[in-house]
């Protein structure tokens, strides 16, 4: 599952950072990849396991454009 967000998830910490450690950048960066997703893309992501829990920001960023994804549609 990460290759498929671990991009996006990276940009939304990079947003945060440049934003001064601001949670609502990254959570802005998070809501636009999930409008620009495509329904193919969600359509691969519910075939894989929902992702352990996160260790790190980026993997919680992550875990939080998963789980918007999934809920989406």
């Amino acid at each position: 599952m990460g290759h498929i967000l671990r991009a996006a998830a990276s940009a939304a910490r990079i947003a945060e950072l440049n934003a001064g450690g601001d949670a609502a950048a990254a959570e802005r960066a998070i809501d636009e990849a999930r409008r620009r997703a495509t329904p193919t893309v969600v359509d691969v992501l519910r075939r894989y396991p929902v992702p352990p829990a996160a260790r790190n920001r980026v993997s919680e960023l992550q875990s939080a454009l998963d789980a918007a994804l999934r809920s989406s549609g």
